[in-house]
């Protein structure tokens, strides 16, 4: 799984676009394993909330999901992490359209309080998502990581980086699209979550 491009918006959500090879998995249910050791990992990722058509919790849904939709939850519990649970819960969203785009693309919504955070999480959540589907988790230190994305997060409140003040009302329908683009990243040029998150 591939991070091809990240947009940061002023209304501080970030669009993702994902691409899985066709020749890989694109399903949680192919690949058993990685929610296994996401929960072992990350065991506080199993109290997420998550909105699906059959009711089920986060933990079930998990078992047989897109793999770009535990992305997206994971970039959230990242963060929720790094502001040690206080704040309004984030919120994300995954979607597809393969009659429009090639098989294997997905649009991934993620609301964040910072955008050096947010992206920190987000290049870790990859680096996460690939080393669970390897089963190499050895190099992967989460309080390592969580304390230095917390460094960058101080260092956002010192300069008074714009944040995250409030979240659409759940019976309000989100809207996409709509928000002035404040950056477009190019994700290739982008350095891992090791060098974003380099507070030292």
């Amino acid at each position: 799984m591939k991070v091809t491009e990240i947009t940061f918006h002023d209304a501080c959500h970030a669009t993702l676009v994902v691409e899985i090879p066709e020749t890989e998995a694109f399903n949680t249910a192919e690949r058993p394993h990685i929610p296994r050791i996401l929960f072992k990992l990350l065991p506080q990722i199993a109290s997420q909330q998550c909105y699906n058509d059959e009711g089920h919790s986060f933990r079930r849904e998990a078992q047989s999901t897109e793999i770009p939709h535990l992305f997206e939850h994971m970039i959230m519990e990242i963060q929720d992490q790094v502001r040690r649970g206080i704040g309004i819960p984030f919120r994300g969203e995954t979607r597809w359209n393969w009659t429009v785009d090639p098989r294997g693309k997905f649009h991934v919504t993620v609301e964040y309080d910072h955008e050096m955070v947010a992206l920190g999480a987000i290049r870790l959540a990859e680096r996460m998502i690939n080393a669970l589907d390897s089963r190499d988790i050895a190099g992967l230190d989460m309080n390592r990581e969580i304390s230095r994305l917390r460094e960058v997060a101080k260092l956002c409140r010192r300069t008074g980086a714009p944040r995250r003040e409030s979240v659409p009302d759940d019976n309000q329908k989100e809207e996409t699209g709509t928000s002035p683009v404040s950056s477009i990243i190019d994700a290739d040029s982008v350095a891992d979550a090791d060098s974003v998150a380099d507070a030292d």
